[in-house]
């Protein structure tokens, strides 16, 4: 009787132990990596440099958007992707009441806007993005954005927005003997839809 006390005690006894050391490693976020991308909601830091004095909707307004512009070399790489992710948030978003795309992003800018306001547009959406910084091993990368939007009837500036994230590390190895799974999030595309949704809701309340 007393052996299979001691029995049960001892099974009751490891079973507390293993179930102590599970919620330890649970609770340990850097041995956890985020099991999807959605888990983690990026807020992006954002810079209002200018903005109307008075509150203006939008949503009845004609703007052309400018193929996304990209510092150094990653504009082929980069500037197709960026600009269909912004124009696709933007709609979504419901800003403008039409938010056309021009084909083209190398003309003067005083050429620009003249044409677009030929063509009866209230004002040009300029994206400019800084070169991106991807994250590599243990470094975390970075990705930063311009917004502009320009009267196209008075040249001159509506909306200067500037927004910038920090990327997550995306460490390539947690063991000497194994990688994990790993889900890299925030990735280039999430930090600049933060960015994106973010000024969207600062033009809309304006």
């Amino acid at each position: 009787m007393i052996q299979n006390h001691f029995e049960r005690f001892k099974r009751l006894l490891v079973f507390m132990v293993v179930a102590l050391l599970s919620g330890c490693a649970t609770g340990d976020n850097y041995f956890q990596p985020p099991r999807t991308q959605d888990t983690l909601r990026p807020e992006p830091r954002l810079n209002v440099f200018v903005m109307p004095k008075t509150p203006l909707n939008l949503s009845r307004k004609k703007v052309l958007m400018i193929p996304a512009y990209m510092a150094g070399n990653q504009e082929e790489i980069w500037g197709n992707s960026v600009t269909s992710l912004v124009r696709s948030i933007l709609l979504q978003e419901g800003i403008f009441g039409t938010l056309a795309l021009n084909p083209d992003n190398h003309l003067d800018k005083k050429d620009m806007l003249r044409i677009a306001h030929e063509k009866g547009f209230d004002y040009i959406l300029e994206i400019i993005l800084p070169g991106i910084i991807e994250p590599a091993g243990d470094s975390s990368g970075w990705v930063g954005m311009n917004i502009y939007i320009i009267s196209t009837k008075r040249g001159y500036s509506l909306w200067q927005i500037y927004g910038e994230t920090q990327l997550i590390p995306r460490p390539t190895f947690h063991g000497f003997f194994q990688t994990d799974q790993y889900v890299p999030a925030p990735t280039v595309g999430q930090g600049l839809e933060a960015i994106t949704r973010s000024a969207a809701r600062i033009i809309r309340g304006s």
